[in-house]
């Protein structure tokens, strides 16, 4: 049970952490404009600004979406485990946009990065939702 806790405490902290911080200073920042200025997502009609828009809205729900399982007690044994699973999810898509954008920009060590989260993170969601019988 514990080990469940900390899984639910990592992603609320680490999603809420990076979306506050996104959100405290310029929206889309400078960094994020320039790395994606040449890519398909610059073509699209503010695809810059939305991108960034659609990473922060889903890190929030990761946060948002754990934290209530926290406050659902979704750790327990036989607990039902609804907002855990939606905040994996969310997790993972977010992973895979993360993925998709490393590589439409030509950053391969971050595109692995993201896909060993995605990895990381498929895995803590079945060890989170294993029971024991």
């Amino acid at each position: 049970m514990p080990k469940r806790i900390f899984i639910l405490l990592i992603y609320a902290l680490l999603g809420g952490i990076t979306a506050f911080q996104k959100t405290t200073g310029e929206f889309p920042p400078k960094w994020y404009i320039e790395k994606y200025s040449t890519t398909i997502i610059n073509w699209l009609p503010g695809g810059v600004w939305v991108s960034f828009l659609i990473i922060v809205l889903l890190e929030l729900a990761i946060a948002g979406l754990f934290a209530m399982a926290l406050l659902k007690l979704e750790f327990r044994e036989g607990q039902k485990k609804k907002f855990s699973k939606w905040g994996f999810y969310a997790a993972l898509l977010l992973f895979l946009i993360l993925f998709f954008g490393s590589f439409i920009a030509q950053s391969y060590e971050n595109g692995f990065m993201d896909f060993g989260y995605f990895a990381l993170t498929i895995y803590l969601m079945s060890f989170f939702e294993e029971t024991k019988k």
